[in-house]
Formats: structure tokens, sequence, C-alpha cells
């Protein structure tokens, strides 16, 4: 039924139960595919025009993080068959996963229905709420 099953994973409680929820999927449509996204983003500052990024150092601990976060989640999912974990750099991390899920011809999305977000996302919607309403393809939210 799905052949190429997209995680969105950034490290939350959602976002492990997620996981969980897809490593099950796996076990039941063992041909799938699973990749398991991580949508590394830059810290920036917006005050009016102004775009203010991070010291350099602050960027490298960052992304040093996400690194270990896709570390983890290969050592969790290294037993099964047909699977990977990456790190996705830049952008809107709803749109990062929809762009990546178009390219490499997804046919589902499993995200978390809440994560790590930003007062900008409780104030325009959170992620999972932007790939639900944009995705060309299923998508299962996860409690």
């Amino acid at each position: 039924m799905f052949n190429k099953i997209l995680v969105a994973y950034d490290g939350s409680e959602t976002a492990k139960i997620a996981l969980n929820k897809a490593i099950e999927l796996k076990q039941i449509f063992v041909e799938s595919e699973l990749v398991v996204a991580h949508v590394f983003q830059v810290s920036n500052l917006v005050l009016n025009d102004a775009v203010i990024t991070g010291p350099a150092v602050i960027q490298t601990e960052l992304y040093q993080a996400a690194e270990e976060l896709i570390d983890e989640v290969k050592q969790l999912i290294s037993n099964l068959s047909k699977t990977s974990a990456t790190l996705l750099d830049g952008g809107a991390p709803a749109r990062v996963i929809l762009d990546y899920a178009e390219a490499h011809h997804f046919d589902l999305i499993i995200v978390g229905s809440r994560g790590f977000g930003t007062f900008k996302e409780i104030l325009l919607g959170s992620v999972s709420s932007e790939i639900v309403h944009h995705a060309q393809i299923p998508v299962l939210v996860v409690k």
C-alpha cells in the first residue's frame, strides 16, 4: 500500500511517537522504504526588514545537535531494512518536508501533531497543520 514513507522528525515527544508509529507500519509494509527527515533551521531574528543571523559558533552548535539527532534516529531504525535518516538544510520546515516528499516521490508523510515550534508557528499554524493542508499525498498526524 505505501512504498515510500517519510517521517518529519524534530526530536519532540510527538515526533518520537510518530517515528514509533512509522516503525510499526514499516514492520507491516516490509518492502516499503522508510526515511526519517529532520530540517535544520538557521537561527535568525527578524526585525522589520532586517534579518539577523546568530553567531557562527551558535549556528555550528545547532548544526552539530541536528546531526546528533539524526545519528540517534539511525540507531533506532538500524535493525530495519530499507531505512535511512537525513538532515535537510534550511527553510521553513513544512515547506522543506513537502518539497522533499514531492521530489523523492513519497506516498505517505508521518508527522507528530506538535513539535518544537517557534512563537511564529503558534501564531501562523503548526508545521503539521501546514503539511496536512498542502500535501498532495496522505498525511498521518500522530498525537
